[in-house]
């Protein structure tokens, strides 16, 4: 069968990460964090075979708690979740909110060594988002919201989402 049009037969080059190969990972439910703007889940990501660190996880509700009381985080009464991600030694930290009823906002944080900070992004339009084993939790995390969206939205409908928590598997 001939190529379609803008086709490219070669893919040789793309999509190629030579020395680097996918492993699983676990996603972890690790409670919920108050905030007096935002009631966030918590998930602790981690290679399959690393160690938790919960030393580091309960850094970095400090953190956000910090973060909010100094008005860098501007939440507005709002359910989302949180992302620590070990990946290595480094910690990647993804804060997401749920905005005027449908959207998806997030602040990254990075703890590449010295506690987190704002994640540097690279200049231009296409920014980090998150990676394959993120989005799994990110799914579940979408499909709950949906759910609540399509309830009554009541006290008993904003207890359900946030006890509905992405079980803890292997991701990725």
């Amino acid at each position: 069968m001939p190529a379609a049009a803008g086709i490219v037969d070669d893919l040789t080059g793309y999509a190629e990460y030579a020395g680097w190969s996918h492993t699983l990972h676990r996603s972890r439910p690790g409670g919920h964090l108050v905030l007096p703007g935002a009631y966030l889940k918590w998930y602790d990501i981690r290679g399959a075979e690393q160690e938790a660190t919960p030393a580091v996880s309960d850094r970095a509700r400090v953190f956000l708690r910090a973060e909010e009381a100094a008005g860098r985080l501007a939440f507005r009464k709002e359910f989302g979740y949180v992302l620590l991600h070990r990946c290595g030694e480094y910690h990647f930290m993804q804060v997401c909110v749920w905005r005027d009823r449908n959207e998806l906002v997030q602040a990254i944080y990075a703890d590449t060594g010295g506690g987190f900070r704002p994640y540097e992004q690279e200049p231009g339009l296409q920014l980090a988002a998150q990676d394959v084993v993120e989005l799994d939790v990110t799914g579940h995390e979408r499909r709950a919201w949906s759910h609540y969206l399509r309830s009554k939205r009541d006290t008993a409908a904003k207890r359900a989402y946030l006890d509905d928590f992405d079980t803890e598997r292997p991701v990725g």
